[in-house]
């Protein structure tokens, strides 16, 4: 085979995986990179809480007396639900390299795709899952710290904590939603009319 039909072959085979969308695909790529430094602060966030949470309850609070086994098994339970969510999370966020900004690929968008699905799954599968388990990790630990009050106020103290944590999530989880519907459902509409437009899926 000569030369030039290898290049020629490269050539298409180049083309064929590169979105050679030109203003559309760079205006896309900008607002996610926007949409995506405002996903950052929020990570960051979330995992500042979440080590201060650690510090607090495994650093301090396990260090200053012997607890009853269901106690550990709170503190444990809300442990691992922490690191889960803070790991399947940090799997969702969009890193970004020269190439991807400048010339995005097929491989590339597809993969923006996969991770704003995710995220979308996060949302309803994940955090219902995460805060079944804080509840009961919760519930857990208050059977012991609890103990000593009288049961009227035991009560009170948990629906207060759960209704809290439910609410907060609530509000969280419709603000999430409004993010999406505003920012990120047009991002992933113009990603699938690009993968349809070069007969990607």
């Amino acid at each position: 085979m000569e030369i030039d039909e290898l290049k020629n072959i490269w050539k298409g085979n180049t083309a064929r995986n590169t979105i050679q969308d030109g203003p559309g695909g760079s205006t896309l790529i900008q607002m996610l990179k926007k949409a995506e430094r405002k996903v950052l602060v929020r990570y960051l966030l979330m995992s500042f809480f979440m080590a201060f949470a650690f510090y607090i309850l495994g650093g301090k609070v396990l260090s200053l007396k012997k607890y009853d086994d269901l106690t550990y098994a709170g503190m444990y339970l809300l442990f691992a639900a922490m690191i889960a969510v803070f790991t399947i999370v940090w799997s969702t966020f969009i890193i970004f390299r020269k190439n991807n900004v400048n010339e995005p690929s097929i491989d590339f968008l597809k993969s923006i795709r996969k991770k704003i699905e995710r995220r979308k799954m996060i949302r309803r599968i994940i955090i219902p899952v995460y805060l079944a388990a804080i509840t009961l990790g919760i519930t857990l630990v208050y059977i012991e710290v609890l103990s000593p009050l009288e049961l009227y106020l035991r009560i009170l103290i948990h629906l207060f904590v759960v209704v809290f944590i439910l609410a907060v999530s609530y509000l969280a989880s419709k603000r999430e939603k409004r993010r999406y519907e505003r920012t990120y459902k047009p991002i992933e509409e113009r990603i699938n009319d690009l993968l349809k437009d070069y007969g990607n899926t």
